[in-house]
């Protein structure tokens, strides 16, 4: 059995820990508003959120399985922070367990030799002149031969001999989620611009866009310095802030 009970995160961090809920999401985004870091941990969720209403699917203690809301200031662009984000995992699975050929791809999904490892969701509300951003994290740990999924995916337990603990994990990325969070906000992403194209995902390949009412095709260029993905298609460059009408091709 998982046991969060002796979690040491940092001081003024209040945590929730769930035998089960919906979504850590949905939990930390239904509190009551804090200028707080406030941390939700759940064994299991029941209704996870992907991106655009989509399902994210995991079994009761096989994922990391956890939501950060963390204060903003207005006047912080937040263009970027799920990119950001995303390097912080890196951060954490390639410096505190040697995991390398990690790639990010935009705007929030983490992939391991072109399977899916993880996902970031990130919400956010405007409360007493400070952004609630909510930002979730699953990640894969153990899932086991009988999980199903339709996308590729791939779990801890099929990259590293040693597969650390959960409670572990889930303290290391709480940490560098903060720790990232706070370069954000006093730097902005063009501080993490140039980290973010060593694990480019999407770099050199061909997408499909619905773009002006049409779809277009166009080769990935990179992000630039606000964290929107760069798409040349006839000599122009696009800049794409939304993932929901872009595929790979």
């Amino acid at each position: 059995m998982v046991d969060y009970s002796a979690l040491k995160l940092p001081d003024g961090v209040e945590c929730f820990v769930l035998e089960s809920t919906t979504s850590t999401n949905d939990y930390l985004t239904k509190l009551p508003f804090s200028e707080d870091i406030t941390v939700c941990i759940a064994r299991e969720q029941t209704a996870g959120k992907g991106q655009y209403q989509r399902a994210w699917l995991s079994k009761k203690d096989s994922s990391v399985l956890l939501s950060l809301r963390y204060p903003f200031s207005m006047d912080t662009g937040l263009n970027g922070l799920s990119l950001v984000v995303g390097l912080s995992i890196v951060d954490v699975l390639k410096n505190d367990y040697g995991i390398e050929n990690l790639k990010l791809k935009w705007p929030n999904d983490l992939y391991f030799e072109d399977r899916k490892l993880a996902g970031i969701l990130i919400e956010n509300s405007v409360q007493s002149n400070t952004q609630s951003v909510v930002i979730g994290l699953g990640l894969n740990h153990h899932l086991g031969k009988g999980f199903k999924c339709e996308a590729p995916w791939i779990d801890l337990s099929q990259i590293l001999s040693n597969t650390p603990n959960l409670e572990q994990l889930s303290v290391k990325f709480i940490n560098k989620i903060i720790h990232y969070c706070r370069m954000f906000e006093l730097k902005g992403f063009d501080n993490f611009q140039s980290l973010w194209h060593e694990y480019d995902y999407l770099v050199g390949r061909s997408i499909e866009l619905d773009y002006q009412n049409k779809k277009i095709t166009g080769i990935a260029k990179g992000v630039s310095d606000k964290g929107a993905l760069l798409i040349e298609s006839n000599d122009s460059i696009i800049e794409a802030y939304s993932s929901e009408q872009i595929s790979l091709i």
